[in-house]
């Protein structure tokens, strides 16, 4: 396993994913790849900002990103020796399936909330869609349990 491609959003779950990524990928050797995809604005139905406007926004988003996984980087993986950072603007899952076909990926790991029922098909899921796109295997990791207080009846 040469090739890891971790997707990032900045979120509990991603960081969950590059923590189990920087594990196998050190056991095996591996180079990792850690991608964010800026969901570019001009995709979203309804989108409807002057073209002049729109690569401004999506400038200062991609620039915002950039400085996020800087520093989302210097904070969860600045142990990892041979990872690659990267932010690209499009569909998150298309991205993930695309980038992992480019770099000829062994592996794309992807964190998950865990929606189900209603919420996950109201909204969709991007693990969802990588897992069923990818050509290679797709890890999904869960994101950290929360535990709940229980309160015992006397």
């Amino acid at each position: 396993m040469k090739k890891i491609l971790v997707a990032v959003d900045f979120s509990e779950e991603s960081i969950e994913a590059v923590r189990c990524a920087m594990e196998i990928g050190e056991k095996f050797g591996s180079q990792l790849l850690l991608l964010h995809v800026i969901h570019d604005p001009a995709d979203t139905p309804g989108f409807y900002l002057a073209k002049k406007a729109g690569k401004k926004v999506l400038r200062n988003m991609e620039q915002s990103a950039q400085q996020m996984m800087e520093e989302f980087v210097a904070k969860h993986a600045k142990e990892c020796e041979s990872c690659e950072a990267r932010v690209v603007p499009g569909l998150p899952a298309a991205q993930i399936v695309q980038a992992a076909e480019k770099e000829k990926i062994d592996l794309v790991v992807v964190g998950t909330r865990g929606r189900g029922g209603l919420e996950r098909l109201m909204l969709g899921s991007v693990a969802d869609k990588v897992i069923r796109s990818a050509a290679c295997p797709v890890l999904t990791v869960r994101g950290p349990v929360k535990k709940t207080s229980r309160k015992r009846k006397s």
